[in-house]
């Protein structure tokens, strides 16, 4: 390998995707009514169809915790000493201090090891459409592709990473800050259902307010139609905070109106899900670019 590539646990991965394209995953942490975990940890057996129904049910007390410079540092530095380059591909810097303490980190680590590079990338996105510029990092390290070429690959693509959702409680946007108290409960008593996006500063903004869970479901699926590009070679992913069904119904809505390649169904892993709420479904594309 030329270069080993580092993403975070909010890229929504699985096991599977990141053993096979060799990536390695750092971390970050919730908790649970005090417990602390791991968001991505392959050995625990932790149950997020249940989590997500307590959470919907039972109102659980959840709070994460963003991965701190000193945790990337040590991360990054065994592959430093075996003289390796390293991407890593982050969490929306809109969201998250996490990006920045990355860059920290790796203006520490220059200093140390200056023949080495460290390159922090900002995806400006979270779930899948991160976990896809750490895909697509992988393919290019596949095709014997150095790390300048992989970096600027995925930074010309940036812009292209299309990423909708649609939240079924608007009050735990309220509770991460994204979202004022007195609409959120204007919002539920009219049963408005937004449709919200990653804009180009990698920022959540609304760009529909929709009434009815069915009706912002269809509009995902309609909004893939309107910006998709090159559908038919796309494998577009969803990800879901306990609602399967609905994720699947999005799908079928695309391929009523368009042929594309695969889809990938997901849980949100527990860190993410945790801010935008229990029938959360959000669904990444490659499009014409970010804005509508």
């Amino acid at each position: 390998m030329s270069f080993e590539i580092f993403t975070d646990s909010s890229a929504n991965l699985t096991q599977k995707q990141v053993e096979e394209n060799g990536l390695k995953i750092i971390s970050l942490t919730f908790s649970v009514n005090g417990e602390e975990r791991l968001a991505y940890d392959p050995t625990d057996s932790f149950d997020l169809i249940e989590y997500y129904k307590k959470m919907k049910e039972e109102k659980l007390s959840v709070k994460t915790s963003l991965i701190n410079s000193s945790a990337f540092i040590d991360a990054f530095t065994p592959c430093l000493e075996e003289g390796k380059d390293i991407l890593y591909v982050a969490m929306s810097s809109g969201i998250s201090g996490t990006y920045q303490a990355s860059v920290t980190a790796a203006e520490i680590l220059a200093e140390k090891y200056p023949e080495r590079k460290v390159v922090a990338f900002d995806t400006r996105a979270a779930s899948f459409g991160e976990g896809i510029f750490a895909l697509e990092a992988a393919r290019l390290r596949a095709e014997g592709k150095d790390l300048d070429s992989a970096v600027k690959w995925i930074n010309d693509k940036r812009m292209n990473m299309c990423q909708f959702f649609t939240v079924d409680d608007l009050m735990f946007l309220r509770r991460g800050g994204r979202l004022g108290t007195i609409s959120a409960v204007l919002g539920t008593i009219i049963n408005i259902k937004p449709v919200l996006m990653g804009d180009h500063d990698g920022k959540i903004v609304v760009c529909e307010k929709i009434r009815g869970r069915q009706k912002s479901l269809i509009e995902l699926a309609d909004l893939f139609t309107k910006k998709a590009i090159n559908s038919e070679s796309q494998t577009i992913a969803v990800a879901h905070c306990g609602c399967p069904e609905d994720a699947e119904f999005v799908v079928s809505k695309i391929r009523e109106k368009n042929k594309i390649k695969d889809a990938i169904i997901e849980y949100y892993e527990p860190g993410t899900g945790a801010h935008v709420g229990p029938g959360t479904v959000a669904l990444f594309f490659w499009g014409d670019k970010k804005e509508i």
